[in-house]
């Protein structure tokens, strides 16, 4: 936030043992100087900070028209402020993106906190760097030029408000803050954002759709006017300008869709998934999409009777901005506008890396989770795959189905899950022993069957036990259409993206950092950046993964999924999609289901769908002994530098990323259905050295459809400078290894 006319330079520093309670996090601020000081010092003092090179604030503005430009002017944000309230507009590169769009917010009860206001602006500008624990960048610049709005209405209730603004090169984010004020003495709640978004142009748009499953959905292509409500990121294309709409820091509020105001129309406004425990009309059950803004629904984000030094804050609503679709791949723009990781936080135990597991072979129906004669977690099968781990040099093996509660259709009932007892036939110690004497991590998975309060009441225990033996972490699932549902007797229980599983995720990845344990969510809210102030939340799945192409009961994914995703689900965060399959010929239990890919586009997959943590996903006995093993044997998950080189949406990617252990750089391309030839320079490389180049690619018949395990691996030299030449098959793909030369 801003400082006050002439107040003095404050700087603060805060350090601690743990991670920080991000439920505590919202009440930061008191008088407005000391307000004013904790925001710098979370923004710019923290321990991951490696340098600032500036940072200067000015005095506050009385006006009723501001404007705020990014460091390098290409974007500009104009505010305005009327009877009707506060608008902002955006142009980026001299092009209108947003109109004039009102802002707002509705408190259960309250007139509409947005019209007959007034204040004053005051600016800062700001230029650090800091360090990553682990990701596709060593190093991130966080360098902005912010303007904040102090406003309050000219009314008896006088209630205050405040709008944050930051403009960086690569796009614009705000957020409302309620600071400490007698209007609001009293416990409330926000009913809904009055936030508007009224675009400038008709983009083409790749957008999900708000349904009950959430995000495991195919995306859609259309006109920005064909969209009626859609998650967040929602990717906008127009000429020479590509837009990402999402949200950052999503800590305990309800996520954002974005809800077309009319039909056929550019007007949107954020729309918050309710929270059916805090309502009177529940949202049906079914495909219905869950509105905030419905006549009677009521949004649970729950603020504080505001006092002393207590403030709330919203998260930031995002605009990316980039030329194209590929500069959106290169932005840090979600990461930036999350907390510092705090001083002194223990990250000892958090380790990027491969693991395989007892999972696919269930998804393609060769074993089952239940105990049985087709039980997938045995003792004797865990040990394979830990041979085969220690053999290859991969970190860790998953093993879902080894504890008590999967007997039966336990997807249909209330869950009966144990963490803490193995199933029979599974001899958690034993395996653990093995393991342990071989050098590899084992990995616990935690089903929950959508019963979260089920597993709240046992994670502590669940925790403890896994810390007790050594085990650092976790993979949770929350299979279902609706949370807690068996605790209502109308069935409704609650979304997978609204306040109460966001509350839930922020408590599973808090416990787990006093646990020391890495967390890899699915069934789970969207990635917000949130893995800048807590290492240990490592992937997501959040996406149309590849099991369903193994157990899907239609057709599994399209062979563009792979080549979407990277610019829309992708730009919220790490993505758990488990490539690597080597086996296309799994019909027997699954007649109709395919990867709809060649085995050349599944390396790539590691190099173009990043994730700190990557599954091998396929079989030990499909993987050994397969020259193309070499591939995900040596690729890493961690990386000094990454960046997106060409792509279209929905068509092709290529990305290269160089190794933060190394000198080496990876390179992977993928594509649709349709086989293309592309032409990638070599300007990434480092000048005034060779490189060795092992290029894993389609073989000349390779073909998604007719002939997907044909391909071949040529060796070759290159510098920097030299153009690399890639023939991709139909769903094929690319993946390089591009070693220094002694």
């Amino acid at each position: 936030m801003q400082r006050l006319l002439d107040a003095p330079r404050v700087r603060l520093t805060f350090t601690g043992a743990a991670l920080i309670p991000r439920r505590l996090a919202h009440k930061v601020a008191g008088s407005a100087l000391v307000m004013l000081a904790l925001l710098l010092a979370f923004t710019v003092s923290h321990a991951q900070a490696a340098s600032t090179a500036f940072e200067t604030s000015t005095a506050l503005e009385t006006s009723t028209q501001w404007q705020l430009q990014s460091p390098d002017q290409q974007v500009q944000v104009t505010l305005t402020l009327d009877e009707a309230g506060l608008r902002y507009a955006v142009n980026y590169r001299q092009q209108a993106i947003l109109r004039p769009s009102l802002l707002g917010l509705q408190l259960q009860g309250q007139p509409p906190l947005q019209g007959q206001l007034q204040g004053q602006a005051s600016r800062r500008s700001s230029d650090s760097s800091w360090s990553t624990v682990w990701g596709q960048r060593a190093q991130i610049r966080d360098h902005f030029n912010e303007l904040t709005l102090q406003l309050h209405e000219r009314t008896k209730a006088a209630r205050q408000l405040t709008v944050l603004f930051r403009a960086y090169n690569d796009g614009v984010a705000f957020r409302y803050l309620l600071p400490a004020q007698p209007a609001l003495s009293q416990p409330w709640q926000l009913e809904r954002e009055l936030t508007e978004f009224n675009f400038a142009q008709n983009f083409k748009a790749w957008w999900l759709p708000v349904r009950s499953l959430s995000y495991e959905y195919p995306y859609q292509m259309s006109a920005l006017s064909g969209i009626d409500n859609a998650h967040t990121p929602l990717l906008l294309l127009g000429r020479d300008v590509a837009v990402s709409i999402h949200e950052a820091d999503l800590t305990d509020y309800a996520a954002m869709t974005i809800q077309a105001t009319n039909d056929n129309t550019l007007a949107f406004r954020a729309d918050l998934i309710r929270w059916n425990g805090q309502t009177a009309d529940p949202v049906a059950s079914g495909n219905s999409a869950p509105s905030g803004n419905s006549a009677h629904s009521s949004v649970a984000v729950k603020g504080p009777a505001l006092s002393g030094t207590q403030q709330f804050q919203s998260p930031w609503r995002t605009i990316s901005l980039g030329q194209n679709e590929v500069a959106l791949l290169n932005s840090d723009l979600i990461l930036n506008l999350n907390d510092p990781l705090p001083e002194g936080t223990d990250t000892s135990y958090i380790k990027p890396g491969k693991y395989i597991g007892i999972w696919w072979e269930m998804h393609i129906g060769n074993k089952d989770w239940s105990p049985g004669p087709i039980q997938g977690a045995t003792t004797a099968r865990a040990k394979q795959y830990i041979d085969f781990a220690a053999k290859h040099g991969i970190d860790s093996v998953l093993i879902e189905g080894w504890n008590q509660g999967w007997e039966g259709q336990w997807w249909q009932r209330p869950p009966t899950f144990s963490f803490t007892k193995p199933v029979q036939g599974f001899a958690f110690d034993e395996v653990l022993a093995y393991a342990k004497a071989r050098g590899v991590a084992l990995i616990s998975h935690h089903e929950t069957a959508a019963g979260v309060s089920y597993y709240e009441a046992r994670m502590n225990e669940a925790y403890q036990f896994l810390q007790d033996r050594g085990i650092h972490s976790i993979k949770t699932g929350y299979v279902g259409k609706k949370l807690d549902a068996d605790l209502n007797k109308d069935g409704t229980g609650e979304w997978h993206d609204g306040q109460f599983m966001v509350q839930h995720q922020q408590h599973v990845v808090e416990l787990a950092a006093k646990h020391q344990l890495m967390v890899n969510a699915h069934e789970t809210v969207k990635d917000t950046g949130l893995s800048r102030t807590y290492p240990n939340m490592m992937s997501r799945e959040s996406v149309r993964g590849m099991e369903y192409n193994g157990g899907s009961p239609d057709t599994g994914n399209a062979p563009d999924h792979t080549v979407i995703i990277p610019f829309t689900r992708g730009l919220a965060g790490p993505i758990d999609f488990t490539p690597g399959i080597f086996n296309f010929a799994y019909q027997k239990h699954r007649p109709f289901n395919r990867v709809p890919s060649t085995l050349a586009n599944q390396l790539a997959l590691y190099i173009t769908l990043y994730s700190p943590l990557q599954m091998a996903a396929d079989l030990p006995e499909n993987y050994e002994n397969h020259p193309a093993f070499a591939f995900i044997q040596q690729v890493p998950t961690d990386w000094a530098q990454s960046q997106a080189l060409q792509g279209k949406v929905g068509e092709y990617l290529v990305v290269a990323r160089q190794d933060r252990h190394s000198s080496t750089w990876y390179l992977g391309a993928t594509s649709n259905e349709q086989a293309r030839e592309l032409n990638v320079p070599l300007d990434f490389l480092s000048p005034n050295q060779g490189y060795q180049l092992t290029i894993y690619q389609d073989a000349a018949d390779a073909d998604w459809q007719t002939n997907p395990a044909a391909y071949q691996i040529v060796k070759r030299s290159a510098r920097r400078g030299d153009v690399l030449t890639l023939k991709l098959a139909p769903g094929g793909g690319a993946a390089v290894v591009l070693t220094p030369k002694p």
